[in-house]
């Protein structure tokens, strides 16, 4: 059979040629761009948007007219669009009717063409009153004004002159293009897509910058004040402009992910697209708004790679990959920018400006954010390397916030494998620069949370090991039903340790003792091989954080090396010495109490450095004594004898004197702890003299024969007049015997408070007085009427003569006395 032939319309062959889209060829492609151009000469010569609409609707109408001929079976492409053939059609069909229906198809006729005449009078009045208001708003347009701050100016006064200017208004329309389809078939439809101008609000203008159309340039002077206009103007459209490309990104990223390329563009120091240099601040703006656009979009899993090819997904889930996969990259994409800023200021070669500075330490402190926000994404790795390499920087200001980032992700971090991963790097750092390396590579890992580890549990294990093999040899000699209670039992045991999480705690437990074998690691290897490292005061300070949980075995090793930095190296600064001293006791008073170890030379060290601390820039460092004191007055208080423990109470109290207040109260909180714990103070309340053998020596260095018996604790009656109240009442508190109540008793609000926390809690390092200074009555101050004083008795003889003689007068206001003294002498 033959293929059938349908005759079909124009308008359904166009819009079958349009689904097909063929290529058109390069005389049809001739033909559209010569029917743009005159689109685009008649919009230069101020064509009227009413006219195209009014155009648009006679081709409607045509249209129309059409489809209604081809309904009526008559082929539309031969009929004419003009009236005189409709008409005479019209008289063709006359010919073949008589009577009434000629009558009434002539009246049809006139009906017809009178509508015409008016459709076509309406149609020119309506365009002619569009095409009036279209000038009158143009006109007013061009009249219209708009407001603009000026400089400010300061008067001689000190007035604050603000200034504005009026300047002509500029619309800028927002012209969004659209794709044109054209068909050389059918006309109709290419008239249509070359006018198709539509003006509509969308952000596309803004992110790829159609708004900002450089000024032509004049030869007009410029100053430095139009300069700074035009500065600020710039700032703040690109401020516009990254909000608007950061606020569509978080309504729906999925659909806006290539607009991270707008961003990036912002961050170079010379604009790609537009070969323009960008502003400092801007560029700032774009690589923190980039860093707070991925703290909210990135989730919190890391991202697996799916091969959509090769294995068949469901379209969500391949959405959802595809959606994953673009942010990976434009995250890589990101990471490899702050890299390069970075670099500038870290390696040989880079370009080391105040710019890069600046913007070096804007790329340190967003990967810092990004690793705080999301410590398990992908590429965090690579970011913590990056940031251990920035640990060990010439810039202090890098240093303290990675330094920052480093204790709050220690402190926050449960599963402990980015902690781990990080401690290796920054043992490998200090390894490679033979500990020549900033104090902050040490410091940071005092935000390690280190507690209940053990690291003798392999002995212990060992010995674990050895029961359960003699319980196995017990086991087999058992009967048959014997054992099969016991496994139905160890199977009901480990689920049950299942259920507590058991198996976690323990994967947890050895991570956190990896970590803590890698910091001792670095401690010991500083000790031994450089003990006069820059690093050796943070060491110490580490040391004694973490004293508790030392193996045993390494006890007496290291007390043997710490009491050799004290004594052999005499550069050592107070500082140092107390972290020492402070290691030391905290290792004895643990542990370390199986030790045979006399500390009477570490007591005599402490009471030597007691007074290296006074208020003044050092005052901080109190905490170090505070902590010191701790173990060496109220856990080692028996160990203690009772002269040693008077003389050092003594000299505490006299440290007193010339510290602020909070560490003032801190002395007296633990003298007041002390007193509580043992009755052997008591004799320092004792004002006879005659008790002890021999005289107090404040000056000796060993608080064992010192004689702090033969002395008073003389301190309180000058404490008792301290300008702080609490110390006030905390000193007449001891010196009354530290009373529980009556007389001399301490409120409950602070007596329940320890040493650290008065002086935490009493510190006015922020300006603020703890209590609060109570304001002065308001009153009018008594002004005491005063006699004369005169430095020289014989001018006082003279003086005197002139009152006498009446030659004062008095001023015109009559309240003060005038004298010509000069007139008077001669």
């Amino acid at each position: 059979m033959g293929a059938k032939k349908v005759k079909i319309s124009s308008v359904k062959r166009a819009a079958h040629l349009k689904s097909k889209k063929t290529p058109l060829t390069k005389q049809q492609q001739n033909k559209i761009k010569q029917k743009r151009d005159q689109v685009s000469s008649k919009r230069e010569n101020g064509p009227s948007i009413f006219s195209q609409k009014a155009r648009k609707r006679d081709n409607l109408a045509q249209r129309k007219k059409h489809n209604k001929l081809s309904s009526l079976g008559l082929d539309p492409l031969e009929a004419d669009d003009d009236d005189g053939d409709d008409d005479l059609l019209l008289d063709n069909i006359a010919d073949m009717l008589d009577g009434d229906d000629l009558a009434l198809l002539n009246e049809n006729k006139r009906k017809r063409k009178a509508k015409a005449v008016e459709d076509v009078d309406d149609q020119q009045q309506s365009v002619g009153l569009e095409m009036a208001y279209a000038t009158a708003s143009k006109k007013e347009e061009e009249t219209q004004k708009i407001k603009v701050n000026l400089l400010p100016i300061k008067s001689r006064e000190g007035e604050i002159i603000t200034r504005t200017t009026e300047v002509d208004y500029v619309p800028k329309p927002k012209l969004q293009k659209q794709e044109e389809e054209a068909d050389s078939d059918v006309e109709v439809n290419e008239e249509e897509d070359d006018d198709a101008s539509v003006y509509m609000d969308s952000d596309d203008d803004v992110v790829n910058d159609e708004a900002g159309v450089p000024i032509p340039a004049t030869k007009k002077m410029i100053s430095t004040t139009d300069l700074l206009i035009a500065r600020q103007q710039e700032l703040e459209r690109q401020k516009y402009r990254i909000g608007i490309i950061c606020s569509g990104m978080l309504e729906k990223p999925e659909d806006k992910m290539r607009n991270f390329h707008a961003l990036y563009e912002l961050m170079d120091e010379i604009n790609p697209a537009s070969g323009v240099p960008n502003l400092m601040p801007v560029r700032k703006l774009a690589m923190i708004s980039v860093t707070e656009i991925f703290k909210d979009i990135l989730p919190e899993y890391r991202v697996g790679q799916v091969d959509t090819k090769m294995q068949t997904v469901r379209k969500a889930t391949l959405e959802r990959v595809t959606f994953e996969n673009a942010l990976l990259q434009q995250f890589k994409k990101f990471l490899q920018k702050l890299e390069q800023f970075t670099a500038q200021v870290n390696k040989r070669g880079g370009v080391k400006n105040p710019q890069t500075v600046k913007m070096a330490t804007v790329a340190v402190q967003c990967m810092c954010d990004l690793l705080e926000a999301h410590p398990y994404f992908n590429y965090v790795q690579n970011i913590a390397q990056l940031l251990v390499y920035m640990l060990n920087c010439h810039y202090g200001t890098m240093r303290q916030a990675v330094n920052k980032c480093f204790r709050s992700l220690f402190a926050n971090d449960k599963k402990l494998d980015m902690s781990l991963f990080i401690v290796r790097r920054i043992n490998h750092l200090i390894k490679t620069k033979q500990n020549n390396v900033h104090v902050e590579c040490i410091t940071c890992m005092m935000g390690l949370k280190i507690k209940n580890v053990n690291l003798d549990a392999e002995k212990e294990n060992e010995l674990k090991q050895k029961k359960l093999e003699s319980h196995r040899q017990r086991l087999i000699s058992m009967s048959k039903k014997e054992r099969k209670r016991r496994k139905k039992l160890t199977e009901l045991n480990k689920e049950l340790e299942e259920t507590r999480a058991e198996e976690n705690k323990q994967v947890k437990l050895q991570k956190l003792t990896e970590i803590i074998k890698m910091v001792f690691t670095i401690y010991f290897r500083v000790l031994k091989n450089d003990p006069t490292s820059r690093v050796l005061s943070a060491i110490l300070e580490g040391l004694a954080e973490f004293a508790h949980v030392i193996n045993l075995d390494f006890f007496s090793d290291l007390i043997n090396v710490l009491n050799k930095i004290l004594e052999e190296q005499d550069e050592l600064g107070y500082r140092e010495r107390l972290h020492c001293i402070q290691t030391i006791f905290v290792i004895l008073s643990g542990q370390g109490e199986v030790l045979n170890i006399d500390p009477i030379r570490f007591y005599q060290h402490f009471y030597r450095n007691m007074l290296a601390v006074q208020a003044g820039k050092n005052h901080d460092d109190f905490t170090i004594i505070l902590r010191t004191l701790d173990e060496v007055l109220v856990k080692r208080r028996r160990n203690m004898s009772q002269q040693r423990l008077m003389a050092f109470v003594k000299r505490l109290l006299t440290g007193s004197l010339y510290l602020l207040h909070n560490g003032t109260l801190a002395t007296l909180g633990t003298i007041k702890q002390t007193f509580q714990l043992t009755s052997v103070l008591d004799a320092l309340l004792d004002t006879d003299c005659t008790i002890g053998s021999g005289r107090y020596d404040p000056e000796l260095e060993d608080p064992e024969y010192c004689n702090a018996a033969a002395t008073s604790l003389y301190e309180l009656t000058i404490l008792a007049r301290h300008y702080h109240p609490t110390v006030r009442r905390l000193a007449m508190h001891i010196a009354n015997g530290v009373p529980a109540s009556g007389d001399g008793a301490l409120p409950t609000d602070i007596g329940k408070l320890t040493s650290h926390e008065l002086f935490t809690q009493y510190d006015s390092t922020q300006m603020a007085f703890n209590p609060a200074i109570a304001l002065p009555k308001a009153g009018q101050p008594k002004l005491k009427k005063g006699k004369p004083m005169f430095i020289r008795s014989d001018f006082k003889q003279e003086y005197n003569k002139l009152l006498k003689e009446g030659k004062l007068a008095l001023s015109k206001d009559k309240q003060t006395l005038q004298l010509d003294f000069l007139s008077a002498l001669q």
